[in-house]
């Protein structure tokens, strides 16, 4: 290309980048919506109010532009304070991942609700079992195929919008090679 790099090994380590980048989201989200949601859909009343709102809020945030006002602020910043690129990845991957969570939680709340209900989880009340057992070794388990399908439909929008923001010039700084440079 028109600074001298091989386009077929960029393209390859810039596939590896934003590949593992996107991992490290979609698990994080991931394990953050079970936790919240699973909280939710078991305990209900207040609870669920509290951390549904908050998923109500963040629902109503468009991610991208958000995404791009944290690029653009942290672009600015490194000129003045001197914030490292390595930094901003971190950062982008956090802004990323705190607008992710809010689908997985409502789809675990949605399913341990109707789970819940179910003759496995009345005998697992008569035997006594406690509640971290109840919803992470009896409610989580059958969540799973759900979880599986959300976290590969999470991984491409992710992969696009790392990529997005790459293009840009805000995401994954030019000197590492991704998927949208």
């Amino acid at each position: 290309d028109k600074d001298g790099y091989d386009i077929l090994t960029r393209l390859m380590y810039g596939g590896r980048l934003s590949l593992l980048l996107s991992f490290l989201v979609v698990v994080v989200y991931t394990v953050l919506g079970i936790i919240l949601g699973g909280l939710a859909g078991y305990f209900g009343g207040w609870v669920d109010m509290v951390i549904m709102r908050i998923v109500d809020v963040l629902n109503c945030i468009p991610s991208l532009p958000i995404l791009l006002i944290v690029g653009a602020i942290f672009d600015g910043l490194k000129s003045t304070i001197g914030i490292s690129d390595d930094v901003r990845i971190y950062i982008m991957l956090g802004a990323l991942t705190l607008l992710s969570w809010p689908g997985t939680a409502r789809l675990v709340r949605g399913q341990i609700l109707f789970l819940r209900e179910q003759e496995y989880m009345v005998a697992a009340d008569a035997l006594g079992f406690g509640v971290g057992r109840k919803i992470f070794k009896h409610l989580v388990p059958n969540v799973m195929p759900q979880l599986i399908v959300s976290m590969t439909l999470g991984l491409g929008g992710t992969i696009l919008t790392e990529a997005s923001l790459s293009f840009l010039g805000l995401g994954v700084p030019p000197y590492l090679a991704s998927l949208g440079q």
